[in-house]
Protein backbone atom coordinates (compact mmCIF):
# COMPACT_ATOMS: atom_id res chain seq x y z
CA UNK A 1 0.00 0.00 0.00
CA UNK A 2 1.63 3.58 -1.11
CA UNK A 3 1.62 5.92 1.47
CA UNK A 4 0.96 9.87 0.06
CA UNK A 5 4.81 10.17 0.09
CA UNK A 6 6.01 7.50 -1.72
CA UNK A 7 3.15 8.48 -3.92
CA UNK A 8 4.96 12.19 -4.46
CA UNK A 9 8.28 10.76 -4.88
CA UNK A 10 7.16 8.06 -7.83
CA UNK A 11 4.98 11.11 -9.42
CA UNK A 12 7.39 13.00 -12.19
CA UNK A 13 8.04 16.69 -11.15
CA UNK A 14 6.20 18.05 -14.26
CA UNK A 15 2.75 16.55 -13.08
CA UNK A 16 3.45 17.65 -9.48
CA UNK A 17 4.32 21.15 -11.11
CA UNK A 18 1.45 21.14 -13.38
CA UNK A 19 -0.99 20.03 -10.61
CA UNK A 20 0.22 22.87 -8.62
CA UNK A 21 -0.54 25.39 -10.70
CA UNK A 22 -3.82 23.67 -11.76
CA UNK A 23 -4.77 24.60 -8.06
CA UNK A 24 -3.38 27.61 -7.77
CA UNK A 25 -5.44 28.96 -11.02
CA UNK A 26 -8.03 26.99 -9.66
CA UNK A 27 -7.67 29.30 -6.48
CA UNK A 28 -7.11 31.84 -7.91
CA UNK A 29 -9.99 32.18 -9.96
CA UNK A 30 -12.27 31.15 -7.34
CA UNK A 31 -11.46 33.58 -5.40
CA UNK A 32 -12.02 36.51 -8.36
CA UNK A 33 -15.25 35.39 -9.28
CA UNK A 34 -16.00 35.50 -5.38
CA UNK A 35 -14.96 39.08 -5.32
CA UNK A 36 -17.09 39.72 -8.03
CA UNK A 37 -20.12 38.28 -6.35
CA UNK A 38 -19.60 39.78 -3.51
CA UNK A 39 -19.38 43.42 -4.94
CA UNK A 40 -22.77 42.59 -7.14
CA UNK A 41 -24.37 40.99 -3.99
CA UNK A 42 -23.33 44.60 -1.87
CA UNK A 43 -24.55 46.33 -4.92
CA UNK A 44 -27.82 44.30 -4.92
CA UNK A 45 -28.58 45.30 -1.66
CA UNK A 46 -28.31 48.94 -1.51
CA UNK A 47 -30.18 48.72 -4.46
CA UNK A 48 -32.96 47.21 -3.22
CA UNK A 49 -33.21 48.73 0.21
CA UNK A 50 -33.66 52.38 -2.06
CA UNK A 51 -36.55 50.55 -4.19
CA UNK A 52 -37.50 49.16 -0.33
CA UNK A 53 -38.29 52.35 0.94
CA UNK A 54 -39.61 54.03 -2.58
CA UNK A 55 -42.24 51.12 -2.40
CA UNK A 56 -43.27 51.39 1.13
CA UNK A 57 -44.21 54.97 0.53
CA UNK A 58 -45.99 54.45 -2.71
CA UNK A 59 -47.92 51.61 -0.61
CA UNK A 60 -48.66 53.80 1.74
CA UNK A 61 -49.97 56.75 -0.51
CA UNK A 62 -51.91 54.29 -2.30
CA UNK A 63 -53.68 52.84 0.74
CA UNK A 64 -54.37 56.15 1.64
CA UNK A 65 -56.50 57.10 -1.58
CA UNK A 66 -58.34 53.42 -1.36
CA UNK A 67 -59.21 54.60 2.50
CA UNK A 68 -60.37 58.42 1.20
CA UNK A 69 -61.97 56.34 -2.26
CA UNK A 70 -64.08 53.47 0.68
CA UNK A 71 -64.89 56.49 2.77
CA UNK A 72 -66.70 58.50 -0.59
CA UNK A 73 -68.02 54.84 -1.90
CA UNK A 74 -69.77 54.05 1.21
CA UNK A 75 -71.25 57.76 1.83
CA UNK A 76 -72.49 57.33 -1.75
CA UNK A 77 -74.23 53.94 -1.38
CA UNK A 78 -75.70 55.29 1.92
CA UNK A 79 -76.97 57.72 0.11
CA UNK A 80 -78.77 56.13 -2.50
CA UNK A 81 -80.25 54.09 -0.16
CA UNK A 82 -81.51 56.78 1.57
CA UNK A 83 -83.27 58.81 -1.03
CA UNK A 84 -86.21 56.91 -2.99
CA UNK A 85 -89.11 58.64 -3.15
CA UNK A 86 -90.00 61.43 -6.17
CA UNK A 87 -90.09 64.09 -3.83
CA UNK A 88 -86.73 63.58 -1.69
CA UNK A 89 -84.81 63.17 -5.30
CA UNK A 90 -86.60 66.41 -6.86
CA UNK A 91 -85.29 68.18 -3.29
CA UNK A 92 -81.79 66.59 -3.67
CA UNK A 93 -80.81 66.56 -7.43
CA UNK A 94 -80.00 70.26 -7.71
CA UNK A 95 -77.34 69.73 -4.84
CA UNK A 96 -75.59 67.24 -7.32
CA UNK A 97 -75.13 69.21 -10.59
CA UNK A 98 -72.57 71.65 -10.66
CA UNK A 99 -72.49 75.51 -9.64
CA UNK A 100 -74.61 77.35 -12.11
CA UNK A 101 -75.06 80.69 -13.52
CA UNK A 102 -79.16 80.38 -12.67
CA UNK A 103 -80.98 77.68 -10.23
CA UNK A 104 -82.85 75.05 -12.05
CA UNK A 105 -86.14 74.66 -10.73
CA UNK A 106 -87.89 71.69 -10.34
CA UNK A 107 -91.25 70.08 -9.99
CA UNK A 108 -93.36 67.20 -8.95
CA UNK A 109 -97.24 67.57 -9.66
CA UNK A 110 -99.48 66.15 -7.39
CA UNK A 111 -100.85 63.03 -8.82
CA UNK A 112 -104.08 63.32 -10.24
CA UNK A 113 -106.94 60.48 -10.85
CA UNK A 114 -106.19 60.48 -14.49
CA UNK A 115 -102.38 60.84 -13.75
CA UNK A 116 -101.13 58.99 -10.49
CA UNK A 117 -97.68 59.30 -11.87
CA UNK A 118 -96.99 62.86 -13.51
CA UNK A 119 -93.83 63.36 -15.02
CA UNK A 120 -91.23 66.18 -13.20
CA UNK A 121 -91.24 69.31 -14.26
CA UNK A 122 -87.97 71.25 -14.94
CA UNK A 123 -86.97 75.02 -15.57
CA UNK A 124 -83.95 75.04 -17.07
CA UNK A 125 -82.31 78.89 -17.42
CA UNK A 126 -80.65 79.16 -20.72
CA UNK A 127 -77.53 80.47 -19.54
CA UNK A 128 -77.49 76.82 -17.56
CA UNK A 129 -77.51 75.11 -21.39
CA UNK A 130 -73.79 75.64 -21.97
CA UNK A 131 -72.32 74.78 -18.14
CA UNK A 132 -74.89 71.73 -17.91
CA UNK A 133 -73.70 70.61 -21.59
CA UNK A 134 -69.71 70.59 -20.21
CA UNK A 135 -70.61 69.18 -17.56
CA UNK A 136 -71.96 65.90 -18.74
CA UNK A 137 -69.25 66.02 -21.26
CA UNK A 138 -66.77 66.39 -18.82
CA UNK A 139 -68.39 63.38 -17.18
CA UNK A 140 -67.84 61.59 -20.23
CA UNK A 141 -64.19 61.92 -20.32
CA UNK A 142 -63.99 60.92 -16.38
CA UNK A 143 -65.42 57.44 -17.40
CA UNK A 144 -63.19 57.31 -20.45
CA UNK A 145 -59.90 58.24 -18.30
CA UNK A 146 -61.82 55.59 -15.93
CA UNK A 147 -61.83 52.96 -17.87
CA UNK A 148 -57.96 53.41 -19.53
CA UNK A 149 -56.80 53.65 -15.63
CA UNK A 150 -58.22 50.55 -14.60
CA UNK A 151 -56.71 48.89 -17.60
CA UNK A 152 -53.51 50.55 -17.19
CA UNK A 153 -53.82 49.48 -13.70
CA UNK A 154 -54.46 45.46 -14.17
CA UNK A 155 -51.06 45.94 -17.13
CA UNK A 156 -48.99 47.62 -14.19
CA UNK A 157 -50.11 44.86 -11.78
CA UNK A 158 -49.14 41.88 -14.24
CA UNK A 159 -45.32 43.77 -14.98
CA UNK A 160 -45.17 43.90 -11.08
CA UNK A 161 -45.34 40.73 -11.08
CA UNK A 162 -42.71 40.27 -13.38
CA UNK A 163 -40.06 42.39 -11.62
CA UNK A 164 -40.77 40.65 -8.68
CA UNK A 165 -39.82 37.13 -10.44
CA UNK A 166 -36.93 39.20 -11.63
CA UNK A 167 -35.94 40.60 -8.65
CA UNK A 168 -36.12 37.06 -6.85
CA UNK A 169 -33.75 35.92 -9.29
CA UNK A 170 -30.99 38.22 -9.03
CA UNK A 171 -30.84 38.11 -5.28
CA UNK A 172 -30.62 34.36 -5.52
CA UNK A 173 -27.68 35.24 -8.50
CA UNK A 174 -26.25 37.43 -6.44
CA UNK A 175 -25.85 35.08 -3.45
CA UNK A 176 -24.29 32.00 -5.74
CA UNK A 177 -27.41 30.74 -7.28
CA UNK A 178 -28.85 26.98 -6.48
CA UNK A 179 -26.71 24.85 -4.61
CA UNK A 180 -26.47 22.71 -8.07
CA UNK A 181 -25.49 26.13 -9.85
CA UNK A 182 -23.16 26.61 -7.37
CA UNK A 183 -21.58 23.08 -7.89
CA UNK A 184 -21.41 23.43 -11.31
CA UNK A 185 -19.54 26.75 -11.05
CA UNK A 186 -17.29 25.30 -8.42
CA UNK A 187 -16.97 22.24 -11.02
CA UNK A 188 -16.13 24.27 -14.02
CA UNK A 189 -13.26 26.23 -11.88
CA UNK A 190 -12.03 23.26 -10.88
CA UNK A 191 -11.53 22.06 -15.05
CA UNK A 192 -10.06 25.40 -16.24
CA UNK A 193 -7.63 25.39 -13.43
CA UNK A 194 -6.84 21.75 -14.78
CA UNK A 195 -6.50 22.83 -18.07
CA UNK A 196 -3.85 25.46 -17.25
CA UNK A 197 -2.19 22.76 -15.07
CA UNK A 198 -2.21 20.63 -18.47
CA UNK A 199 -0.51 23.71 -20.21
CA UNK A 200 2.07 24.26 -18.17
CA UNK A 201 2.99 20.76 -18.26
CA UNK A 202 3.07 19.93 -21.80
CA UNK A 203 5.39 23.22 -22.01
CA UNK A 204 7.85 22.02 -19.43
CA UNK A 205 8.03 18.52 -21.56
CA UNK A 206 9.38 20.46 -24.44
Amino acid sequence: MFSFATILRRTPPVLLAGAAVAIMAGGWIGARSWLVSHDNAVQLAATLSAQKQLLGQATSRQQQRDAALAKTLTGIAAAKRKIQTHAEIVAQLPQLLPALPDPILLALPAPTAAQPTPDAAASIPQTDLKPLYDYLQDCRACQAKLSTAQGDLADERTKEAALATERDAAVKAAKGGTLWLRMKRGAKWLAIGAAIGATAAAAARR
